[in-house]
């Protein structure tokens, strides 16, 4: 059975890092490419979908996305202030 990767490009090796740990702690299995793997703002996550994983799998997958990326990006914002 084949397996189709989706990428989530992040942006940096750390946020992808801290996205991959928030998103495993939440029980969705994502690996991270990051630097020197890939350029520095080319980081990603690597989600493998199958056609044993459920649309609402799926969608619930992208909506935790959603939720961690919008945390993580807040999170940045107030450490900067």
């Amino acid at each position: 059975m084949g397996a189709a990767v989706i990428p989530a490009i992040v942006g940096n090796s750390i946020q992808c890092m801290q996205l991959s740990h928030a998103l495993a702690a939440r029980h969705i299995n994502v690996q991270p490419i990051v630097h020197p793997a890939v350029e520095e703002n080319a980081s990603r996550l690597r989600f493998f979908i199958s056609a044993t994983h459920t649309e609402e799998e799926i969608r619930h997958a992208v909506n935790v996305l959603a939720e961690e990326l919008e945390n993580s990006r807040q999170s940045a914002v107030g450490s900067r202030q």
